[in-house]
């Protein structure tokens, strides 16, 4: 009977090993490769959630082991009295990290459930109030340019001639929409140290479209309905996001600081103006149906098989 608990005990730690293993593989993929955040906070966010189910596979190999051999506990030298010394205080706090953060971003949330819609905080104090976890997906890890433009569908804009040119490059970022590269994020880094990512979308390359409230887009740039949403969570860390449309172009552009709290509104908006018009990745495509409502909340199976079937596209 002892051996067979010491022989479960040490197939559930190396079950568990594996499992953390493909969780964390799964974790960082989705992390950094679908959600754009850098390897290096991805690495640090994960650690302190990996730890625990470490020490505790760690944990069954031991005793598992020593029960399945039936071996007496060897004695220890003072070296491995200090590693264990050193390890159970930092599983522990890993531990009281993770359930720390998971107890706030709980709160946040119901906070936010309770004090009810966001738009109306907004027009009162001119940005909303959000969670950390809301700010995270602007947090974009990028590629060197030779890299995540290659095999692009569409020709991003030239900025050659804007006042881009007098920012810190980061690098790009491409996405997919299906199976075409028509998503591009390029980040860059202010002279005050402020970072600042530039996104745009062809969708003259994968067939998609989108419907914007213009009740939603009281500002302009070159003429062209945009919107400014100014975010802030509660440490104070801010995204202010300026979205706007030329003709089959989606555009967004953010800056990690709340524009009314800093005078960087009319820098921002003078960015996104000195953007050249860009040419279509499908010139022949026919123009879509005008949207006059949003999208239907439900899609039925006939209209999913038609918005993914592009055989019948002028652009492959």
């Amino acid at each position: 009977m002892k051996r067979t608990i010491g022989i479960l005990l040490w197939l559930a730690g190396h079950a568990i090993n594996l499992l953390v293993l493909l969780a964390g593989a799964v974790y960082l993929f989705g992390a950094v490769i679908w959600m754009h955040a850098p390897l290096l906070g991805a690495l640090v966010t994960g650690a302190p959630m990996a730890l625990p189910a470490l020490g505790l596979a760690w944990l069954c190999t031991r005793f598992g082991k020593r029960l399945r051999d039936d071996a007496p506990a060897p004695a220890r030298s003072p070296a491995k009295r200090w590693l264990l010394a050193g390890v159970g205080p930092v599983a522990i706090g890993a531990c009281a990290m993770v359930v720390r953060s998971g107890v706030k971003e709980y709160e946040c949330q119901a906070g936010r459930s309770r004090n009810g819609d966001g738009q109306l905080e907004a027009q009162r104090n001119g940005f909303e109030r959000v969670c950390p976890g809301d700010l995270e997906r602007f947090d974009v890890g990028f590629l060197p340019d030779a890299i995540a433009t290659r095999k692009l569908a569409f020709t991003p804009v030239d900025l050659r001639h804007t006042p881009f040119t007098l920012l810190e490059g980061l690098g790009s970022r491409a996405e997919k929409v299906g199976d075409v590269r028509s998503r591009l994020y390029r980040g860059f880094r202010t002279p005050d140290g402020h970072r600042l990512t530039l996104f745009e979308q062809d969708m003259s390359a994968d067939g998609s479209t989108s419907w914007r409230d213009p009740k939603d887009e009281p500002e302009r740039i070159n003429g062209l309905p945009a919107r400014l949403v100014v975010l802030e969570d509660p440490s104070g860390k801010a995204v202010s996001l300026l979205s706007w449309k030329e003709g089959r172009r989606d555009y967004q552009l953010w800056i990690d600081a709340n524009l009314v709290r800093e005078p960087l509104r009319d820098r921002l908006f003078a960015l996104a103006a000195s953007l050249p018009h860009a040419a279509p990745a499908c010139p022949n495509e026919p123009p879509p149906r005008p949207v006059d409502e949003p999208m239907p909340k439900v899609l039925s199976a006939a209209q999913l098989d038609a918005m993914m079937d592009r055989s019948k596209r002028p652009c492959k």
